[in-house]
């Protein structure tokens, strides 16, 4: 029964341990902190996971007192015992982030009400016009079986507002993605297919919530696939965490230039199927400035851009109906049960990706397009229409 209950405390201090480093990546990513911090704390995060069970093992684990052999806890060194009590208790987090994603988030991250699946990959070798859909960017994820970096879902999201009017009118239609990241991986024609599917979508509005580039060799590519979106409705961006690493008001000005409209820091009114709509954006805590206060705009829709759903509660007091995010990539990899694990986020995975009510802001946060890494499991990369009742 001992060894038993070793066995156990090992096992949840392993888990413990492994939680304080995701939650330590996650929140790290959440802030300006520069790429090579970052890249940092990564392999620190790797080395840890990786050597703490050995050292628990080596320290606590075997011997005449070890957790695995019929030791008790508190048999174990002080300062063992510390870092076991520590770990132990970092389980609750994590058990507590299970239960939420079983009970509430995971509908919420899959809320829709009708999405297509498109194996993009599969389509191309039946076009000859989608050649260049991996790109030349060789990644050794990409060959994993199960990989949907390469797939593409397009989904419908309805979102009701408080507005009296709402159920009298058509909805606003309002096509968004974010996370694009054009690295050649995938490859240009990717893109251009998720344009294509923008395209059909008919919307009154299009949005872009940041992170275009990773290469900035790519940029002409970027905007010359994303420009004929100008020509069928309004398109409004802000950048994104990964822009900021590069030359992004060359990003900024170039978009801008192909027709795109920015609203970074600011505000811009427009009239959209017999509405008055009100776009703004906010690039913090990368770059720039929050944009004003709107809660007396005398609109009939307020939209904030926001790059990270971190800036909800700024939303919120701000007096913005909805707000759309990126940044997060849904976790990328979902695991099953237990959810998506990693999410820069200071509320680590709370916001990973989906659709939410938060009193009376609604916040959306997209999956993404892209990525640095190429790797998707039970995350496809998404392309969003909102239907707008207001």
């Amino acid at each position: 029964m001992l060894q038993l209950t070793g066995w156990l405390i090992f096992l949840l201090s392993c888990i413990g341990h492994t939680e304080l480093w995701v939650m330590v990546v996650n929140r790290s990513h959440a802030f300006a902190v520069k790429a090579i911090y970052l890249r940092i704390f990564r392999v620190l995060h790797d080395l840890a996971i990786v050597v703490f069970p050995w050292l628990l093992l080596w320290n606590c684990g075997l011997g005449s007192r070890g957790l695995l052999t019929g030791g008790l806890l508190a048999e174990q060194t002080g300062a063992w015992q510390t870092v076991l009590y520590i770990t132990l208790l970092a389980t609750i987090p994590c058990f507590l982030g299970i239960l939420r994603w079983q009970w509430k988030r995971r509908f919420e991250f899959s809320k829709v009400a009708t999405r297509e699946v498109f194996d993009v990959a599969a389509i191309a070798q039946q076009d000859p016009a989608l050649r260049n859909i991996r790109g030349s960017r060789w990644h050794p994820v990409i060959v994993w079986p199960w990989n949907e970096i390469l797939t593409l879902e397009v989904n419908v999201k309805k979102i009701q507002t408080t507005n009296p009017l709402a159920s009298s009118r058509r909805p606003l239609r309002l096509v968004h993605f974010s996370d694009l990241h054009f690295i050649d991986c995938p490859g240009a024609d990717f893109y251009r297919f998720m344009v294509g599917k923008s395209l059909e979508l008919n919307p009154d509005a299009i949005v872009f919530t940041g992170d275009l580039i990773d290469k900035p060799e790519l940029l002409a590519t970027a905007v010359e696939i994303l420009q004929p979106l100008t020509k069928i409705a309004p398109c409004f961006f802000i950048l994104g965490n990964h822009d900021w690493r590069y030359e992004y008001e060359n990003f900024r000005t170039t978009l801008a230039t192909s027709g795109w409209r920015c609203v970074a820091g600011t505000h811009e009114r427009i009239q959209l199927a017999d509405r008055n709509v009100l776009f703004a954006g906010s690039e913090l805590p990368w770059i720039g400035t929050a944009p004003p206060s709107v809660t007396h705009a005398g609109v009939d829709l307020r939209i904030l851009l926001s790059h990270s759903p971190d800036q909800l509660r700024f939303a919120q007091r701000s007096g913005y109906d909805v707000m759309l995010s990126g940044h997060t990539h849904g976790g990328q990899f979902v695991l099953p049960v237990i959810g998506p694990v990693y999410a820069p986020s200071i509320y680590g995975v709370s916001f990973a990706a989906g659709l939410f009510q938060i009193q009376k802001l609604t916040l959306h946060v997209s999956r993404g397009i892209g990525g640095k890494d190429p790797l998707r499991w039970h995350c496809r990369p998404e392309l969003t229409c909102l239907e707008i009742f207001c």
